[in-house]
């Protein structure tokens, strides 16, 4: 086997690491979602979590981490569409952020 092929092999075996702990992660976003919104009567709109933003960020103990923002939409009368936010920073949650809505 030669070098490139080794060097090769290894940025595949990253790359898709990198796809599965992502899809993961974004699971576990889109259920903190649903329920943050059970929990105040409103309803997640299409199932669904979008990256917005990821970029590496200093920790409050100096090191380094991922910071990523996504975004979902929900309803709380059925009819209107506003958005929040989840921002994770590493593997914790550091905020979730909804748009002012409506209350039933």
């Amino acid at each position: 086997m030669s070098l490139r092929s080794i060097f090769v092999t290894v940025i595949i075996f990253c790359a898709a690491l990198y796809w599965l702990r992502a899809r993961e992660l974004k699971d576990h976003i889109l259920k903190y979602a649903a329920k943050h919104c059970d929990e105040l009567s409103l309803k997640l709109l299409d199932e669904s979590v979008v990256l917005k933003e990821f970029k590496p960020a200093r920790t409050t103990k100096g090191g380094l981490a991922i910071k990523r923002r996504y975004e979902f939409d929900f309803t709380s009368t059925g009819e209107d569409r506003y958005q929040g936010e989840i921002v994770i920073f590493g593997r914790h949650i550091e905020h979730i952020k909804l748009d002012t809505h409506r209350v039933q």
